[in-house]
């Protein structure tokens, strides 16, 4: 790939990933996962909130496609996602489907890797009086 190109092709995907086309709103945290091929990794972790994760998927050999799974805490409910590919978005489950904890995970089929963001708002506030 063209060294010049590398730092745009970057850009559009981080603007993709995020949703954020200008403005003051603060920017979102992309983090970056490789996975090898036959390989499981934890995307993403989130307790007590609700939104979106936003991912961008590219492989090894182009087809762009990866399985995807919830695990729900507090008992390990595992809600499947399917394969997805390409740049999308999956919605976080909630409190009210009895989730305290939400891990996002993937299996990569061929050497992959995975940009991953988040549009994230506390679900539920708690007051604590001592």
């Amino acid at each position: 790939m063209n060294m010049m190109l590398r730092p745009l092709i970057h850009c559009f995907f981080l603007i993709a990933l995020t949703g954020q086309t200008g403005g003051t709103a603060p920017q979102a945290t992309v983090k970056e996962y490789k996975v090898s091929a036959g390989q499981t990794a934890d995307l993403w972790l989130g307790v007590n909130v609700s939104g979106k994760v936003n991912y961008v998927i590219r492989t090894k050999d182009g087809s762009n496609k990866m399985k995807m799974w919830w695990i729900i805490q507090p008992l390990g409910r595992v809600t499947q996602l399917g394969n997805r590919s390409n740049a999308g978005s999956v919605d976080i489950p909630n409190v009210l489907k009895g989730s305290v904890s939400a891990k996002l995970r993937g299996k990569a089929a061929v050497d992959t890797v995975v940009y991953i963001g988040e549009n994230v708002n506390v679900d539920q506030s708690l007051t604590f009086h001592w």
